[in-house]
């Protein structure tokens, strides 16, 4: 069975370091996913990626069954740089 085609979307500083704003993966979960980004980026991607908050079309994958939230074909994960304000 083929694992399912999704969108990762990047932003912020992950952005810069992908040097895409998305681009399409196929995996059945979301670690085949984060396993796909750190072999394919460098480590300056890696570092900003372990500190991201990463969400399955609109729902948080914390509240879901995190890195082994299953995906569909046509999920986007979207991949959020932690920011800060004041």
């Amino acid at each position: 069975m083929d694992k399912p085609e999704v969108t990762v979307r990047f932003y912020a500083a992950l952005r810069a370091r992908a040097g895409s704003d998305e681009i399409l993966c196929r995996a059945a979960n979301v670690k085949d996913v984060i396993r796909h980004l750190k072999s394919s980026f460098g480590t300056d991607f890696n570092r900003v990626l372990n500190s991201c908050h990463i969400f399955l079309n609109e729902e948080n994958i914390v509240f879901m069954r995190g890195l082994s939230t299953r995906l569909k074909e046509g999920d986007t994960l979207h991949i959020l740089p932690p920011t800060g304000g004041g």
